[in-house]
């Protein structure tokens, strides 16, 4: 980026008359600017740097012409604002260099000088822009940087938070949700492992379900199961039973895993005990039916 050196702005002047170079630069110096002088196109080119806001620059000098010292600074720097000042003053070349090299002016030699100021002025004027412009757009491009990777953290978190509600939801379809919350939390793959392990299994189902089913309302024997499956499930997880599946009638447990119990044989029959207890108060309803649980 350019910077403005002991507070005053930077123009070069390149010319390969001296006293054109001397007379340009002591006009631009009275209205304020530090200027950097150069008599040939290599001299400029060598010399050009950040600090430089604009550039008076000659047309036709001997070592290189003006307009490839314009497209070597501008390689370098496509903004700077390149002013050529030339004794030529033909319309045709002028609208030829302004059409394949667009400088930011064409003055001719010997103008009045008040108009050489002004074209630098606003020269100067339009670089600050630019580099403000550039300014905010490294500003914007960094900020975008920063929203683009939050919205990747925060993404990739709430990817992972879906995951574990999922996961927890699967879950608490077999265990009970505490034992659930226990997994989630422990952070443990050690549940998800494949490996042998002695399990205490329970199955138990409605006897003569099928048989008493078929002359029960579709609706009544839904709500009756639902209502069934309801208990029996709070007793299995109280207990610490795993659920594995709903078969028609019959559920599926097993304790052992996930969670191990040194008991899990006696917590089986315990909750087998409260299943018939509890089944009791459905029994009514089931006998009504002809079904014994």
């Amino acid at each position: 980026m350019a910077i403005e050196l002991s507070g005053k702005i930077c123009v070069m002047i390149v010319d390969d008359d001296l006293s054109m170079l001397q007379t340009t630069a002591a006009i631009l110096e009275d209205e304020g600017y530090d200027v950097l002088t150069c008599r040939g196109g290599k001299e400029a080119i060598d010399k050009f740097h950040d600090a430089v806001f604009t550039v008076v620059l000659d047309i036709n000098m001997p070592d290189i012409s003006g307009l490839k010292v314009s497209e070597a600074i501008k390689s370098k720097k496509p903004y700077i604002p390149i002013i050529f000042y030339s004794g030529h003053d033909e319309r045709a070349k002028r609208i030829d260099i302004r059409k394949h090299f667009r400088p930011h002016a064409y003055v001719v030699k010997g103008s009045d000088p008040e108009q050489l100021l002004d074209t630098v002025a606003g020269a100067v004027g339009a670089y600050k822009n630019i580099r403000e412009n550039v300014k905010l757009n490294e500003a914007l491009r960094e900020r975008n940087t920063l929203i683009e990777e939050f919205n990747r953290s925060l993404e990739d978190k709430v990817k992972r938070q879906v995951e574990e509600i999922q996961r927890t939801a699967r879950l608490k379809r077999y265990v009970s949700p505490q034992i659930a919350e226990s997994i989630i939390s422990s952070g443990s793959d050690k549940y998800l492992t494949n490996d042998r392990k002695l399990l205490t299994i329970c199955f138990s189902d409605l006897k003569g379900f099928t048989e008493a089913s078929e002359t029960m309302e579709p609706e009544d024997t839904i709500t009756l199961l639902n209502e069934y499956f309801t208990e029996m499930t709070k007793i299995v997880f109280r207990y610490g039973g795993t659920l594995d599946k709903f078969m028609g009638d019959g559920i599926l447990v097993f304790f052992g895993d996930p969670i191990e119990y040194d008991n899990h044989a006696e917590r089986a029959v315990r909750m087998a005990i409260d299943m018939r207890k509890k089944s009791a108060g459905t029994a009514k309803s089931l006998a009504r039916n002809g079904m014994q649980h």
